[in-house]
């Protein structure tokens, strides 16, 4: 069985995550870890340790010689250490989301070009079952052409970003520390590519399709200062974030996309997909598809056999597995590096390019641009 000798920057808990799914994966020859704080946090036996500052990671990169890189760092280090692998001559995985700044993955894009070397975006909403089935009956016509397209991330964040007096940014040796930031110096949707990745894919945005402008407004920042008086902490502290981001996307053709971002307010978490086209639309969160009859009766259904029906290969040929191994996020994570898997070995090639990441991360910027400026912003990335 072919192998890919693979090592990873980044051990923190996206990165730990990863690398346990990858141990169950032959294809994945794993051999180092670097992270500035790996005594912390307990790296298996028999793989090689970087852990001597920041940038120890690029002594691992030569002494190791890695054909594939795991980047699982801060988002702001995504960029660099990315560049960094394949200048070393690797192959990326790079977990999402980095492109902080407009044109940021300008470098890395143009890179990859002149080496030929491949980018996965480790986007793991795009293997979510019912989003490839969805893309599946898109692309059998089933809802008709396309029109609008809904998504986001909503998900109550402030348990993570605030420790138990009320500090943000100040759980030790998690995401909290560096993630905190972003709700105290920006205001725009900071993690769009959760919603916005599964959508391109579903209408070919990117492919056949491209975004022409953007419009985003934020709501007032009230609910982090709320939970942090609740927990006695300095509600003096400075949010910029509005507790509700909202984008809208237009596309050439004519598709509206709306984006939510939504982290700081009481709520279940979710996705909040919704397709809707020419012939029916299909809701994410509440499992229920409408699909244009002849009676033209406008009744719901549960979309569970709709689903089952338009089962993407990625599910019939690893579905059980990825279930069995990955209950944290029902699946998705591993048909995910399976796909890099599929990809690297010949086959079906991996549904996302350095590109598509570069689009799924400008509407950071441009939304903070639009929403300063009280205006809409040509799209450019």
């Amino acid at each position: 069985m072919k192998q890919m000798k693979t090592a990873c920057i980044g051990f923190g808990y996206r990165g730990k995550q990863l690398f346990g799914l990858m141990r169950r994966i032959p294809f994945f020859r794993l051999v180092a870890v670097a992270d500035p704080c790996l005594e912390m946090k307990g790296v298996p036996d028999g793989i090689a340790c970087y852990d001597r500052g920041p940038d120890d990671y690029l002594r691992m990169l030569d002494e190791q010689r890695p054909q594939l890189v795991v980047v699982a760092s801060p988002w702001a280090l995504h960029v660099c250490h990315a560049l960094a692998c394949v200048r070393a001559g690797c192959h990326v995985a790079l977990e999402i989301k980095g492109g902080l700044a407009e044109g940021e993955y300008t470098p890395l894009s143009d890179l990859l070009r002149q080496t030929g070397l491949r980018l996965f975006p480790l986007e793991n909403t795009l293997f979510r079952r019912d989003i490839l089935s969805i893309y599946n009956m898109v692309q059998a016509g089933v809802l008709g052409e396309v029109v609008h397209l809904r998504g986001g991330y909503r998900h109550d964040l402030r348990d993570i970003l605030l420790d138990d007096e009320g500090h943000l940014g100040n759980r030790r040796h998690t995401e909290s520390v560096w993630r905190a930031r972003f709700y105290q110096e920006e205001n725009g949707d900071v993690y769009p590519t959760h919603g916005l990745a599964p959508l391109c894919l579903i209408g070919g945005i990117n492919r056949t399709d491209r975004i022409n402008r953007l419009t985003s407004f934020a709501s007032k920042p009230a609910g982090m200062l709320h939970r942090i008086r609740e927990l006695g902490g300095d509600d003096r502290v400075r949010i910029t974030l509005g507790d509700v981001v909202i984008t809208q996307l237009e596309t050439e053709r004519g598709v509206l996309v709306t984006l939510t971002h939504d982290t700081t307010l009481p709520r279940p978490r979710s996705l909040d997909f919704e397709v809707q086209g020419t012939k029916g639309l299909w809701q994410g969160d509440t499992h229920r598809i409408y699909v244009e009859g002849p009676d033209r009766a406008e009744r719901w259904e549960d979309d569970a056999p709709w689903l089952a029906r338009y089962e993407h290969p990625y599910w019939t040929r690893w579905g059980q597995e990825a279930l069995e191994a990955d209950r944290h996020h029902e699946g998705m994570d591993y048909v995910m590096l399976k796909a890099v898997e599929e990809d690297l070995s010949g086959g079906v090639p991996y549904p996302a390019t350095a590109d598509d990441l570069a689009l799924w991360t400008a509407v950071t910027p441009l939304s903070e641009r639009s929403i300063a400026g009280r205006c809409t912003v040509d799209f450019q990335y």
